[in-house]
């Protein structure tokens, strides 16, 4: 911190793995401050190939990486070499898995199939080409930073960067590398931000007259809390520009709202949190489609089978909807196009809406692939990241048949997989924060043909008789459980359920069996003993 920032310090801080960000901190100066300091004192980073022949001898490869221990590139671009940097997904983890290396190499291809011969990927990760490792013309095993993107951005001096394709990590850069003077290939910078910024985007939709969740974006804890009073218990906590639902949370008090704002805040600090109205009872619904500004593609109107608060990755996703009706597709598809073409979307976008009491609500739009653009690619034989390659471009996009994704022969379900079994201690509640960690695609001639091949692909065996636990809060709720539980009683399962379950089943079906509730361990038969007796087969 006291010495002065000369260049063999800087060089061998650089060297020793300091990022500019972390030097900027020590000397109290911005990361562009660094940047430039460094530039000018030309403590640039060396280009170099990745010796895959062991030295036995010379080996000429596309596989590059950036180091501070070189005085050489090992490759020259020529301006004819000039092309497009395609970024991708990074590591895989929780929300972020080869879905997005599957929108990275189709990009790829998209672009070369439009005469761009030259393009570049950057990622950390080389399994998004291990199969398919000469499928660009260089690959840079890179980390995912601004720093880093800048840096091989100024040594290939490409046409354009890419972001769209590598999932949020991608796309969080988009703003970054626009204000450093990049040229953001596909939808604009400032309109990723006006999507991803969660108050800018709901200021949008109000002006567009399209109907969301009740919300309000806060600047302290206070306000927090009397919107919440306002509107009512539960709200959700959303940040802005996060991964799989990161710190997005399902808020039912006071107290848990001021834990949780913290939290949101932390994750993302230089963007507004939002507090929408969480509308229990409803249906989630996605949509993934191409646009080029002028001309939208719906891919498919994805429905999810489980309620809305789950998180898209970790809910059941069924093409074309089941429970929809025609008035509500027609709604959706209606804003999807508006949404589209407001936010000059030029490429892949996601957008996920709310069905509650046949009223649509949207409650984010995602200007990038999604995670479940490859299933919808495949079912509805028409892939969309191609689309978005063309979108991109600037070239027309294909007409295709209306509503082609209603017009398939079959349904397409999507299970999640989880590690559950694995993680000691996990809590294995699905809500709003992504935890599935794989997951399954199958296609059947109904809608229970293609969930039974979905649900045993996925690995769970499903029992053809034994004991179904039934435990459900509410009359509603009970209503709408009672014509499965009889179906499964005349299958010859025994039915056990809770006290007030039990009472409300058996006056319509008989013969219930009543076991008691783990918070009451003192009475019995209990669902703990039940359950690690292993008497229990469904739940």
């Amino acid at each position: 911190k006291q010495e002065e920032l000369t260049t063999p310090l800087l060089w061998e801080s650089k060297k020793l793995g300091f990022s500019d960000n972390q030097i900027a901190r020590a000397k109290d100066k911005s990361p562009e401050e660094i940047r430039e300091i460094r530039k000018k004192a030309g403590v640039l980073p060396s280009v170099k190939q990745i010796d895959t022949l062991a030295a036995e001898w010379p080996a000429v490869t596309n596989y590059l990486y950036l180091t501070y221990g070189g005085n050489q590139n090992d490759i020259q671009i020529s301006p004819d070499q000039k092309g497009i940097i395609v970024l991708g997904a990074g590591p895989y983890r929780i929300g972020s898995s080869v879905e997005f290396d599957w929108g990275t190499v189709n990009m790829v291809w998209g672009l070369q199939e439009n005469g761009e011969k030259n393009v570049s990927v950057v990622n950390c990760n080389p399994e998004t080409v291990s199969t398919d490792y000469d499928i660009c013309s260089r690959l840079y095993f890179e980390e995912l930073t601004l720093e880093r993107i800048l840096d091989i951005a100024e040594f290939e001096n490409p046409k354009g960067i890419i972001t769209c394709v590598g999932g949020q990590t991608a796309n969080n850069l988009t703003l970054g590398l626009a204000k450093h003077g990049a040229n953001i290939m596909g939808t604009a910078a400032n309109d990723v931000d006006r999507a991803e910024d969660r108050s800018k985007f709901s200021a949008e939709l109000d002006k567009l007259h399209i109907q969301q969740p009740q919300w309000q974006a806060f600047s302290n804890v206070v306000e927090a809390k009397n919107f919440a009073n306002d509107v009512g218990f539960p709200v959700i906590v959303r940040p802005s520009y996060v991964l799989s639902g990161a710190a997005m949370k399902v808020v039912w008090s006071q107290d848990e709202l001021k834990k949780y704002v913290k939290e949101a805040t932390d994750v993302s600090p230089d963007h507004p949190v939002v507090i929408s109205k969480f509308m229990l009872n409803s249906l989630e619904v996605d949509v993934d489609g191409v646009s080029n500004g002028t001309d939208v593609i719906i891919g498919a109107i994805v429905e999810h089978i489980e309620s809305a608060g789950v998180h898209s990755g970790d809910a059941m996703m069924c093409i074309p909807p089941w429970r929809l009706n025609n008035k509500t597709i027609e709604t959706i598809t209606e804003y999807s196009i508006k949404i589209a073409k407001t936010f000059n979307i030029k490429g892949p976008f996601n957008l996920q809406f709310l069905i509650h009491n046949d009223h649509v609500y949207v409650i984010e739009l995602n200007i990038r692939a999604s995670r479940s653009m490859p299933f919808v690619s495949k079912l509805v034989k028409t892939n969309l990241i191609l689309l978005a390659a063309k979108a991109i471009l600037g070239k027309p996009l294909p007409k295709l048949p209306e509503n082609k994704w209603q017009k398939i022969h079959n349904f397409g379900i999507k299970v999640p997989q989880f590690s559950f079994m694995q993680l000691e201690g996990a809590d294995i509640t699905l809500g709003v924060e992504m935890q599935s960690t794989g997951e399954v695609a199958c296609f059947g001639t109904s809608f229970y043909d293609a969930l039974a091949k979905g649900l045993t692909s996925a690995g769970y065996t499903l029992p053809k008789t034994g004991t179904a636990l039934v435990t459900v809060g509410g009359s509603q709720n009970k209503e709408k459980l009672l014509q499965p539980i009889a179906r499964l009683k005349s299958l010859g399962f025994k039915i056990v359920a809770t006290e007030h379950t039990a009472e409300f089943f058996e006056e319509k079906i008989g013969d219930i069996e009543v076991v008691h509730k783990i918070s009451e361990p003192t009475r019995k038969p209990n669902i703990a003993d039940l359950l690690y007796d292993r008497k229990i087969d469904f739940i």
